[in-house]
C-alpha cells in the first residue's frame, strides 16, 4: 500500500454480538494465562540453554544450529496450523502445541547428541526468543481478535504482552533455584540445570491442560471449505504481503540478539554468573510491563503506527550502544533502558495489522505476518553462531540493530499516510 493509495480512515470492526457463542471474556483470560505460562517456560530456558549446551561440549556454531532448528520448527508448525485452520480447532491446536513443547524437553535428559537435541528443539521451541512468533502467537492473535472489539483490541493485546513479560520475569526468577543448588548445595551445573528443565516441562504440560477450557468463541470464522489460507487471493494482499516482508526483516534481526545469546555474552565478556543475568532480565521485564501497559494510552494520543515505530527506534539505538559498553554497569544500564521501549511495539503492532485489513481477512493477515516473521527468524540464530565462531564480537549486535532500524523506517514510510478509524484525528 503506497502513500497515495488509501488515506481515508479504515472502518472499525463490528462489535461482538450481545450473546456470542462461548465465553469470550473467559477465553481471553485463558489466552492471557496460557501466554504467561508459555513464556515462563521460555524465559527460564532462555537464560540457561546456551550455557548448558556449552557446558556439555557444544561449540558456538552447534548452539546456533540447535536454536535455529527451534525456529525452523516454529515456522513449519505455523504453516501446518494455517493449512488446518478450518478442520482442526484452535482449542486443540493450543493444547497439542503446549504438550509437544513440554515433552520435547525429555531429550535434554537422555542424550548429548547435537542432532537428537536439534530434533527436539525443532518441536520443543528451545529458542527463548520464539515467544513473539510461531503457531501459538498466530492462534492467540486470531482468537483474541474474535473475542474483542476495535475499542478493546489494543488493550487486549497489551494484556497479552503483560502476561508475556510477567511470565518471562518469573521464568528468569526460577533460575535462582540453580544458583542455590550450585552455590549452596554444591551441585554440578549440569545436574542443577536439569532440575530447571524438569520445571519447564511441568509448566508446559500444565499449560496444555489449561487450554482445554477454551470455548467455541475462539474458533475460526473463516468460510467453510477454505482449506488453505492464501494471502495472494486476499483483497488486501498488497498491505498483507508488504507488512509480512518487513516483519521478516525485523524478525531476522531480532533472532540475532535474543536472550540466550545475551546471557552468554554477559557471562563470557563480563564474567558474571547466571543468577546475575537472570536478575538483569527480571528487572528489564519489570520495565517492559510498565511500557506495555502504557502502550494503548500512548497509541490513543499519537497513533498505533507512530507508537510501534518510534519506540523501536530508541530501543534499537540502545541495542547498538550496548555492544560498546565499557563495563558490566554500563551494559546493564543500556540493556535496561532498551527494555523501557523494546516491548511497547508488540501490542500496538499486533493491533495495527489486525486493523489494517477487513474482518474477513484478519486470519490471512495473522498467518501471513507470522510466517513472514518465521522465515526471517529461521537463519538468524545460526548466523549469530557463525559470527561468533572465532570470537565474541560486536557483529551480531551491530547487524541486528542496524537491520531493525532499517525495518523501522521502511514500515513508517510505507504506511504513514494510512489513517485508521481508531487513530487520533490529524490536523
Amino acid at each position: 500500500m503506497n502513500s497515495s493509495e488509501k488515506t481515508s480512515p479504515i472502518s472499525a470492526d463490528p462489535v461482538i454480538p450481545p450473546n456470542p457463542v462461548g465465553r469470550p471474556r473467559a477465553d481471553a483470560l485463558i489466552v492471557y494465562a496460557g501466554r504467561g505460562l508459555r513464556d515462563m517456560g521460555r524465559g527460564l530456558i532462555a537464560v540457561i540453554l546456551a550455557i548448558y549446551l556449552a557446558e556439555i561440549g557444544f561449540s558456538i556454531p552447534q548452539i546456533g544450529l540447535v536454536l535455529g532448528a527451534s525456529l525452523v520448527g516454529g515456522f513449519v508448525l505455523s504453516l501446518i496450523v494455517m493449512f488446518t485452520a478450518n478442520w482442526m480447532s484452535r482449542r486443540l491446536w493450543f493444547t497439542v502445541i503446549a504438550a509437544i513443547t513440554g515433552l520435547a524437553i525429555i531429550m535434554l535428559f537422555v542424550t548429548e547428541n547435537v542432532w537428537l537435541i536439534g530434533l527436539a528443539s525443532f518441536f520443543g521451541s528451545y529458542a527463548g526468543s520464539g515467544m513473539h512468533w510461531g503457531p501459538s502467537l498466530q492462534l492467540e492473535q486470531s482468537s483474541l481478535t474474535d473475542v474483542t472489539t476495535s475499542q478493546t483490541r489494543t488493550r487486549a493485546f497489551s494484556n497479552l504482552s503483560v502476561s508475556s513479560a510477567a511470565g518471562r520475569a518469573l521464568g528468569g526468577a526460577l533460575v535462582g533455584i540453580a544458583t542455590f543448588l550450585i552455590g549452596v548445595r554444591g551441585w554440578e551445573l549440569i545436574d542443577a540445570y536439569r532440575v530447571l528443565f524438569a520445571i519447564n516441562m511441568g509448566i508446559n504440560l500444565l499449560n496444555a491442560a489449561i487450554y482445554l477450557g477454551l470455548s467455541a468463541a475462539v474458533e475460526s470464522k473463516a468460510a467453510v471449505g477454505q482449506l488453505l489460507v492464501n494471502p495472494l487471493k486476499a483483497s488486501s494482499r498488497k498491505p498483507i504481503l508488504k507488512i509480512s516482508g518487513l516483519f521478516g526483516i525485523d524478525s531476522f534481526a531480532g533472532g540475532m540478539i535474543f536472550e540466550s545469546f545475551f546471557a552468554l555474552w554477559m557471562v563470557q565478556k563480563y564474567g558474571i554468573n547466571e543468577g546475575t543475568v537472570a536478575a538483569i532480565l527480571i528487572a528489564t521485564q519489570g520495565l517492559n510491563l510498565i511500557s506495555i501497559w502504557l502502550a494503548p494510552s500512548v497509541a490513543k494520543r499519537i497513533g498505533l503506527l507512530n507508537t510501534f515505530v518510534w519506540t523501536q527506534v530508541v530501543a534499537n539505538v540502545c541495542l547498538i550502544a550496548f555492544a560498546f559498553a565499557p563495563s558490566v554497569v554500563f551494559a546493564t544500564g543500556i540493556w535496561m533502558l532498551r527494555g523501557i521501549f523494546d516491548e511497547m511495539d508488540v501490542p500496538t503492532r499486533q493491533s495495527y495489522m489486525m486493523a489494517l485489513v477487513p474482518p474477513g481477512e484478519r486470519s490471512v493477515m495473522a498467518a501471513s505476518a507470522n510466517l513472514g516473521r518465521g522465515i526471517g527468524r529461521m537463519p538468524s540464530s545460526t548466523a549469530t553462531g557463525f559470527l561468533w565462531a572465532g570470537a565474541y564480537t560486536v557483529a551480531p549486535w551491530l547487524l541486528g540493530g542496524g537491520l531493525k532500524l532499517l525495518y523501522n523506517f521502511a514500515i513508517y514510510f510505507s504506511f504513514r499516510n494510512v489513517q485508521l478509524s481508531e487513530d487520533p484525528e490529524r490536523d
